[in-house]
């Protein structure tokens, strides 16, 4: 089920970014959602920016797989297609980070994981469709 793709929302915590790019390392706070290792982050407000693949999720010095909604945890962002992208260059603080959701994720989310989202979560699902475009 490494398809499906749990919607979040992050806002980057602007005095904790760690390591600008490859791989970056910024703290967030998980503004709706949930936040789970190997979610692909992506930048709507700039066309969509892939920024990359959470590959790890810190909390208190601890990992952890997921990150819920309220939560300020450090994640480390790798982005292999293009490892340049570089925070405060093409993306920065003011900019969210989005769940990149597609068909397939959203589907694979209703087959496999239904019961682990709430309401909420999927009310976001439904918002993060409009943002992508899904039908």
């Amino acid at each position: 089920a490494g398809i499906a793709v749990f919607p979040s929302i992050v806002k980057i915590l602007p005095q904790h970014v760690f390591n600008q790019k490859d791989p970056i390392i910024v703290g967030v706070e998980v503004v709706e959602g949930i936040l789970k290792v190997g979610t692909p982050l992506c930048v709507p407000a700039l066309g969509g920016l892939t920024v990359g693949v959470v590959t790890s999720i810190e909390c208190n010095g601890r990992e952890q797989e997921t990150a819920k909604k309220g939560s300020s945890v450090a994640i480390k962002i790798v982005n292999e297609t293009n490892p340049t992208i570089t925070y405060g260059r093409q993306f920065d603080a003011s900019h969210s980070l989005y769940s990149q959701l597609s068909r397939a994720s959203i589907d694979a989310l209703k087959l496999h994981f239904k019961d682990k989202l709430e309401n909420e979560d999927w009310r976001l699902v439904v918002k993060l469709k409009k943002v992508f475009g899904i039908i």
